[in-house]
């Protein structure tokens, strides 16, 4: 582990990162470099199995992103180039590295937001990017997180791009609403998937329960074939504003999107504040007008017991001017990353470390008490810690 890091944080994140403070050798760090960000995949719940080389100079921060190719993905490994900076790396005031020193991020491969929640209280990773919408299922103990109970030590570092809700439909259906969808045959997602629990809870929002339409759980790739062959009515996606995958099925077959808008909406946005309305622009997909939507926050979140300098730093260096040249990468948003929004739409508290940045930046006013946690107490953060 760097000097850095045994000279700025407490005993409790110091065995948190130590004990993943192995296992790869400069030749991972290299390959890290190079890119900009890592793209390797280390399984679900696994370790690299690259030989270890100077591990004592090194700590291994792990990002729970997502399949490779999707908008959690992108983002985590955004995340892991930016918080980067390997020893031999050029300073952040020569144009290079503005990550923690000694430190690597890992872009750990998984099944998405749902997945990568279960590892973080797990800890069997050291964050997690995850919709803002299915991070607050999981904090607050609800849907598929109930059987678990409250995640209430997931802390937000930052909103890092939107994702939207895209509802397609064959282009001469003559379904024209979300309320046509009664009755018919939609497809959510695949079981457990994050698509499926976005797909459906916003169905239910309109009063289309699972009761109520025909619900099927094929990928987006099958779901378009059978949209194409007729053998579907409609199919919800919730991906990056510019979805490779509805830009692929816009491509093979015609299709349209049906407008998330009225009151339902309003309602949505007003009652569940990690959704806002937003459009879909008209030269998005192939032959699709512009289209109401509703877009949800991908969010980083770390543990509460990860402590406030780590946290502080981790924040800084996702947000260095130096790094603006790895946002304009990330594709789960339709444009650069902006600080300014970086504190919309999460729903989950912040961690001290992260609004400690913020509050310097001047871009704290106007967020709620709720986001804003109670100090802990001598002891509360680490009950072991000596």
């Amino acid at each position: 582990m760097s000097n850095f890091l045994l000279k700025n944080t407490t005993p409790a994140t110091r065995r948190l990162l130590g004990r993943r403070a192995l296992l790869l050798g400069l030749g991972a760090a290299a390959g890290i470099g190079a890119f900009g960000f890592s793209r390797l995949d280390f399984g679900t719940h696994g370790a690299s199995r690259v030989p270890a080389a100077n591990a004592q100079d090194l700590s291994y921060f792990r990002i729970g992103a997502g399949a490779p190719g999707t908008a959690l993905s992108d983002l985590a490994g955004l995340i892991s180039g930016a918080i980067s900076n390997p020893p031999g790396s050029r300073s952040c005031e020569e144009g290079g590295s503005c990550g923690i020193p000694g430190m690597i991020g890992l872009a750990q491969t998984s099944t998405g937001s749902i997945d990568n929640l279960g590892q973080l209280r797990n800890e069997t990773i050291e964050s997690a990017v995850a919709q803002a919408d299915i991070a607050y299922l999981a904090f607050a103990g609800k849907d598929v997180f109930k059987s678990a109970g409250p995640a209430k030590d997931f802390r937000a570092i930052a909103g890092l791009g939107r994702i939207n809700v895209k509802i397609i439909v064959p282009a001469d259906s003559k379904i024209t609403e979300v309320a046509g969808l009664k009755g018919k045959r939609v497809n959510l997602g695949p079981e457990g998937s994050d698509n499926l629990l976005t797909a459906r809870q916003v169905l239910a929002h309109y009063g289309l329960t699972l009761k109520r339409y025909k619900p099927n759980y094929l990928d987006v790739a099958t779901a378009g074939q059978s949209l194409a062959d007729g053998k579907l009515d409609a199919m919800v996606v919730v991906d990056a504003p510019d979805s490779r995958d509805v830009t692929a099925l816009a491509e093979a077959t015609p299709i349209r999107l049906l407008p998330i808008e009225g009151e339902t909406a309003t309602e949505i946005a007003k009652n569940t504040p990690y959704y806002t309305k937003g459009l879909i622009r008209d030269d998005r997909f192939k032959g699709v007008g512009q289209t109401p939507t509703l877009e949800v926050v991908a969010v980083w979140l770390v543990s509460k017991h990860l402590d406030e300098q780590t946290t502080y730093e981790l924040t800084r260096a996702v947000w260095a001017m130096t790094s603006r040249k790895l946002q304009d990468l990330a594709s789960a948003t339709g444009k650069a990353l902006d600080l300014n929004l970086a504190l919309a739409g999460v729903s989950v508290p912040f961690h001290p470390g992260a609004l400690r940045y913020y509050d310097q930046q001047g871009v704290t006013r106007f967020l709620p008490a709720s986001l804003r946690p109670e100090p802990e107490t001598p002891g509360q953060n680490d009950a072991t810690t000596n």
